[in-house]
């Protein structure tokens, strides 16, 4: 009499886990997670229950999942309708009680961890909190958790966090990324990837073109009287400077106005960006143009405490329109940038290349900044700054 065969449940792992060294914290603060997309062990019992000569209807689906038959129809056929928590659970459950439709295909977002990470230098800057807050919005809505790792302007730090993410989370979106083009479309190969503030080849971005309104604070200043700027220049690795640059270069050129460039601090330290003011005076300049409102605040505070005065003596203007730009003395003339609505387009496009809803446009995605003039901009001076 041949041996009878042990009955075998399906095992199916609940676990799931997995360590984050990055979710808006600094690296060195660890989490853990369980996956929210897990299988219940108790539901891969029951299948076993049921008789594999049974239909399966959608009513069937629709009363396990605990949904309507229409969400069941547009989870299998038209899952960017539904959130994804709900398309996923849906799928799972049509899948183990056999129910076929010829609409219900094998998709990659059967796999989806339901987690987007986002890689941002700090979170102390407005400027950055303000793409974060945009990308939370369309992730709430699609039933992502969005993560956070601070990289603090290191490139090391941004590549090692990204390695080590890339295979928990389903995309990434990166906000003024200072890696290579090259180690970015490294990681798009493995996960769909996102960048902002950045133009890489290959590579869904979405940036923020500077151009119209730096011209136009070029002829503001020109209108004004001002012959000469000085433009205190943004970190070495960051691409929207080298645009800045040429943009400025290219508009002082047509107004016939003369321009230099200071290398400004490559950290967003206090210290470091007094000691690169400190070249303005060798030869100073009736206005001056900073990469940053950071900047721009600082460098107001170097003037006050050489007793030159704003916008008397020297005209001033930042780029962000941060909030403590409209609160200093004098108030800071800045730049706008859309960044809220910037960082809620970065993660529609991701979302919508997960959930296989996309377009599949990779064309960038282009948002224009708008000169904002306050108090720190005024009529050249003929007075000389000693």
């Amino acid at each position: 009499m041949p041996r009878s065969r042990p009955c075998r449940l399906p095992v199916v792992s609940t676990a799931n886990r997995w360590t984050s060294s990055a979710c808006c914290v600094r690296f060195g603060e660890r989490y853990r997670f369980n996956g929210f997309l897990s299988r219940p062990m108790a539901a891969a019992v029951r299948s076993t229950t049921m008789s594999e000569s049974t239909k399966v209807t959608i009513r069937d689906v629709a009363r396990e999942a605990g949904v309507s038959p229409t969400t069941v129809s547009r989870a299998l056929s038209k899952p960017g309708r539904v959130n994804l928590e709900t398309a996923t659970k849906v799928r799972e459950v049509a899948e183990r009680l056999g129910y076929r439709t010829k609409n219900l295909e094998p998709r990659q977002d059967d796999a989806l961890r339901g987690m987007i990470l986002t890689t941002t230098s700090d979170l102390k800057y407005s400027v950055f909190a303000d793409f974060v807050d945009g990308m939370q919005h369309p992730c709430i809505e699609r039933g992502f958790i969005l993560l956070t790792a601070l990289t603090e302007e290191k490139r090391n730090l941004e590549r090692s966090t990204i390695m080590r993410m890339s295979t928990q989370v389903d995309g990434l979106v990166l906000t003024s990324s200072r890696l290579s083009d090259s180690t970015i479309r490294k990681a798009a190969q493995v996960r769909p990837t996102v960048v902002v503030n950045r133009l890489v080849n290959g590579v869904q971005s979405v940036v923020c073109d500077d151009r119209p309104s730096l011209t136009a604070v070029v002829r503001r200043l020109k209108a004004l009287g001002h012959e000469s700027v000085t433009y205190i220049a943004g970190p070495e690795s960051s691409w929207q400077n080298g645009l800045r640059w040429q943009a400025l270069l290219s508009a002082c050129q047509k107004e016939r106005m003369r321009l230099r460039q200071i290398p400004g601090p490559q950290v967003f330290d206090e210290e470091a960006m007094r000691e690169s003011y400190a070249a303005f005076f060798d030869n100073p300049t009736t206005a001056v143009i900073l990469f940053n409102d950071i900047f721009a605040l600082q460098f107001l505070d170097v003037l006050t405490a050489h007793g030159v005065s704003v916008p008397e003596q020297v005209s001033v203007v930042g780029i962000d329109d941060t909030t403590a730009g409209t609160r200093s003395t004098p108030t800071l003339s800045s730049i706008h940038i859309p960044r809220g609505r910037m960082g809620t387009q970065a993660a529609t496009k991701l979302i919508g290349k997960l959930l296989h809803i996309d377009d599949g446009d990779s064309t960038p995605i282009v948002s224009y900044s708008t000169f904002v003039e306050r108090g720190s901009i005024g009529p050249a001076s003929a007075e000389p700054i000693v």
